[in-house]
C-alpha cells in the first residue's frame, strides 16, 4: 500500500516541479491511454475466468445501472442546490 502512496507523491512532486516538458507530457497522456486499457483487459479476463461472476451478471448489471443512475442524479441535485445557494444570479449584483 505504501508503493501506491509513494508513486502518487513522486508524480505529484514531478508534476508540480514542472519537470516535464511539453513533450513528455503527450508521451505521459498516451501511456495513461495504454495503461488503464491493459488495466481494463486484464479485469476483463479475471470476470471472465470466474463463472459465478459470469453467471451474476445480469443481476449484478442492473445494480450497476441503478447505482450510475442513481449517482448521477444526487450528484446534479447536489450541484443544483449549491449553485442555488452560493452562486450569484444574473439580474443581481
Amino acid at each position: 500500500m505504501r508503493y501506491i502512496f509513494l508513486a502518487i507523491g513522486l508524480g505529484v512532486l514531478i508534476g508540480y516541479q514542472g519537470w516535464i516538458r511539453e513533450r513528455g507530457i503527450r508521451w505521459n497522456s498516451r501511456l495513461q491511454t495504454v495503461w488503464l486499457l491493459l488495466l481494463i483487459f486484464c479485469m476483463g479476463v479475471s470476470i471472465g475466468r470466474n463463472g459465478e461472476v459470469v453467471r451474476s451478471l445480469p443481476l449484478l448489471g442492473g445494480k450497476a445501472v441503478l447505482f450510475a443512475v442513481m449517482t448521477a442524479i444526487g450528484s446534479i441535485a447536489v450541484v443544483y442546490i449549491l449553485s442555488t445557494l452560493f452562486l450569484e444570479k444574473e439580474g443581481k449584483k
